[in-house]
């Protein structure tokens, strides 16, 4: 093997390793943000399809699935006082 493939390969998994290492965390924490946004969408989705002849319907989209995915219980009540003080 020649020596300067052999260094390229070894600087090459180094420099592959320093940028795992790097990005593994904001890689995980934008996971995790986008889980839980599908898991509050699908939440308000529920709640739209048991509440849809009463009127308590919330808007399915990536900003309250968000704020429901993220702040959980909490969030998703700040959306059912949003509507009652706005309407």
């Amino acid at each position: 093997m020649d020596p300067r493939n052999f260094l390229a390969i070894v600087f090459g998994g180094v420099l592959l390793y320093i940028v795992i290492r790097v990005f593994q965390s904001p890689v995980r924490w934008a996971v995790r943000v986008f889980i839980n946004g599908a898991l509050g969408l699908v939440a308000l989705a529920i709640w739209n399809h048991l509440f849809v002849h009463h009127g308590w319907t919330i808007g399915l989209n990536p900003v309250t699935g968000a704020t429901v995915g993220v702040l959980g219980a909490p969030g998703f009540l700040m959306l059912l006082a949003i509507k009652v003080l706005v309407l």
